[in-house]
C-alpha cells in the first residue's frame, strides 16, 4: 500500500461488512451462478451465488469506505465507526445499530494497524476511526432533565448520587465514573459499559505489538453508568434506603446495594473480555452471594 500507483489501482476494491443492510441497493446480479461443495459429500452443491453486488451468500454487507461515508454523511459526518472483535463489542455495536449508526467490521489481525494507515490517508478531509467501544456518540445518549434536578436532601443531581454509590462500592481510583441516560425502552440497554479511550488504548497496541507481548486490558478505563436502566434506579433506591447500625456497620441493603454495583461493573467488564483469574473467580463467589442474598426469605 505504500506504492502510490498501486493503491490507487486497488482502493475502489477495499471492501469492508457492515451492520447496515444493502440487499436492497442497486446493482447488477453476477452474472455466473456460484455452487459450493456441501458436507454431505462429493456429488451435493449448494447455490453460493450472492444475491446481490452487495452481499455474500450469507447475506452479510459489505461497502467501499467511500460508500460508507457518503451514505452517513448526514449521520455522523467524517467519523468511521468500527469493531474488530463482533463478539465482545456486540453490545456496542447493537447500541449504534439501534440508533441508526452504521459499522464497519475491522476484524483481521492487520486491520488493528490498517486503520491508522486509513485515517493518515484521509488526513486531510479529517476522518476519524473510533471504535465502538472507545466514546458513545451523542445520538445515542438522551437529555435527561430529571437527572439535573438537585435533590434537597442531599444537594446533588441523580446523577452525582449514582456516581457517588458506584465510586464508594468499587474503591478503584483508576475507573472513572461517568453517568448517562442511554436511548432505548426499559432493559433494552445495558446497565453499564466500559469505554477505553481510543488514543489512549492504540498506544498500548502498539507498545503490546513492539514488546512482543499480548495486550493487558488497561487499568484506566471509563464504566459508563446508564440512568436510565431499571436496575440503576432501582439500586439508587435501595442504597438511598439504607442506614448505619449502632455498632457502625453497614445494613444488609447497603450492603446487597455495594454487592450489586460491583456485579453491574462485573458484567461490563466481562462485555470486554477484562476478566484474569482473580476478577473471575470473585465474580462467580460474588453472584453466588447476591442470588443467596435475593432468595432469603
Amino acid at each position: 500500500m505504500n506504492d502510490e500507483k498501486f493503491k490507487k489501482q486497488v482502493e475502489d476494491f477495499l471492501i469492508y461488512r457492515t451492520t447496515a443492510d444493502l440487499s436492497d441497493s442497486d446493482g447488477e446480479m453476477p452474472a455466473v451462478q456460484v455452487e459450493v461443495q456441501t458436507p454431505e459429500g462429493e456429488d451435493a452443491w449448494a447455490d453460493a451465488t450472492p444475491k446481490s453486488k452487495n452481499t455474500d451468500p450469507e447475506g452479510r454487507s459489505y461497502t467501499t469506505l467511500q460508500d460508507y461515508l457518503d451514505r452517513n454523511q448526514a449521520h455522523h459526518e467524517n467519523r468511521v465507526y468500527y469493531c474488530n472483535d463482533s463478539a465482545a463489542q456486540a453490545t456496542y455495536v447493537e447500541l449504534h445499530k439501534n440508533q441508526g449508526l452504521e459499522v464497519l467490521f475491522l476484524d483481521a489481525f492487520i486491520d488493528t494497524h490498517f486503520v491508522g494507515f486509513l485515517e493518515n490517508e484521509y488526513r486531510e478531509k479529517e476522518i476519524k476511526f473510533s471504535r465502538v467501544d472507545s466514546d458513545l456518540d451523542s445520538t445515542l445518549m438522551e437529555s435527561d432533565k430529571a437527572d439535573e434536578i438537585v435533590d434537597p436532601a442531599t444537594n446533588k443531581t441523580k446523577g452525582e448520587q449514582i456516581k457517588e454509590i458506584f465510586e464508594k462500592a468499587l474503591a478503584k481510583p483508576t475507573v472513572t465514573i461517568r453517568t448517562e441516560a442511554l436511548k432505548g425502552e426499559g432493559d433494552s440497554t445495558p446497565p453499564a459499559i466500559v469505554l477505553l479511550p481510543e488514543e489512549m488504548r492504540r498506544m498500548q497496541e502498539m507498545s503490546a505489538m513492539f514488546q512482543n507481548k499480548e495486550m493487558q486490558f488497561p487499568e484506566m478505563h471509563t464504566l459508563l453508568v446508564n440512568t436510565n436502566h431499571p436496575l440503576i434506579k432501582n439500586l439508587t433506591d435501595l442504597s438511598s434506603g439504607g442506614i448505619v447500625t449502632a455498632d457502625g456497620a453497614e445494613s444488609p441493603s447497603s450492603e446487597l446495594a455495594k454487592m450489586l454495583c460491583q456485579h453491574v461493573y462485573d458484567l461490563a467488564l466481562m462485555a470486554q473480555k477484562g476478566f484474569d483469574a482473580d476478577g473471575m473467580k470473585a465474580f462467580v463467589e460474588r453472584s453466588n452471594q447476591v442470588l443467596t442474598r435475593l432468595t432469603a426469605k
